[in-house]
């Protein structure tokens, strides 16, 4: 999606972007949304728009810990990286809370979907496209240094 189509979206009576136009899982849509908009506010606006992107970062936090799920996850987890990537960290309030909420959903996947006991993942989501796109997301952000490498082998 370009800028210009993004500023057009609606807004949720939350105050989210509405991307029922954009499919029908609303995390997925988010990814194709959120990177660009930030992409846009700190190269081309000069971060104006980043109390908007933070206000929709927290809605779509306490979404996601509404419906979790690890197809869900794996897309918040894919658009949240898009978004940290974008964002300049000189701002550093914002981009620390958009890796805590990382952090913190990375947490919960594991905390449902790994066990320690038998050293991996449920059947169930291993081998999915949400796997490669969570294994995925989780392997650029060990090698951002948002994550350590050592600790979260197991998601890669």
């Amino acid at each position: 999606m370009t800028v210009e189509q993004i500023k057009t979206l609606p807004r949720t009576e939350e105050g989210i972007f509405d991307l029922s136009s954009i499919g029908d899982n609303a995390y997925r849509a988010a990814l194709e949304v959120y990177p660009v908009y930030t992409a846009y506010e700190t190269r081309e606006n000069g971060k104006k728009g980043y109390p908007d992107i933070m206000s929709q970062m927290r809605l779509w936090n306490k979404k996601i810990n509404a419906d979790f799920s690890f197809e869900n996850a794996a897309a918040y987890l894919a658009m949240l990286y898009g978004t940290i990537e974008n964002m300049s960290p000189e701002i550093y309030e914002n981009y620390r809370e958009l890796v805590d909420m990382f952090r913190a959903a990375v947490k919960r996947v594991l905390a449902e979907y790994y066990s320690e006991e038998a050293e991996c993942f449920a059947s169930d989501v291993s081998g999915t496209a949400a796997w490669d796109v969570f294994s995925g997301t989780v392997r650029k952000a060990c090698a951002a240094y948002l994550l350590l490498e050592e600790k979260y082998q197991m998601c890669f």
